[in-house]
């Protein structure tokens, strides 16, 4: 799987995203939008990927509300999308905060579906 194509698909795909990252088995790649100050360094951002991780096992165990799609957390400085890339991948999108993230989280739902393997 091409995370490196992932991540510009995605970043590529809303200007409100500054910051997508993914990972997938034991590869991960991330990508930040030029000329937006990080937020986090690059020690943070495995770390945030890999308890998100962990926190989709938990999701997936809610069975009766159906297979989840999406989570999303309000920061002061962010918002950030957290969704699943087939049975062993996570991405994470921080977008801007005074973003649409409802519509973000639809976009990229859509655009990684070519992407979800079983």
């Amino acid at each position: 799987m091409n995370l490196e194509k992932i991540c510009d698909e995605i970043m590529q795909s809303n200007n409100d995203i500054t910051l997508v990252a993914v990972s997938y088995r034991a590869e991960f790649h991330f990508k930040e939008r030029e000329g937006i100050k990080s937020l986090q360094t690059r020690e943070d951002i495995e770390k945030s990927l890999a308890d998100a991780s962990l926190r989709w096992v938990t999701r997936r165990s809610h069975r009766t509300l159906g297979e989840p799609l999406y989570a999303m957390a309000k920061y002061e400085k962010a918002k950030r999308i957290t969704a699943p890339l087939g049975r062993y991948g996570i991405i994470l999108c921080v977008v801007n905060p005074n973003s649409d993230a409802e519509k973000v989280a639809t976009q990229l739902i859509k655009l990684v579906k070519k992407y979800s393997v079983p």
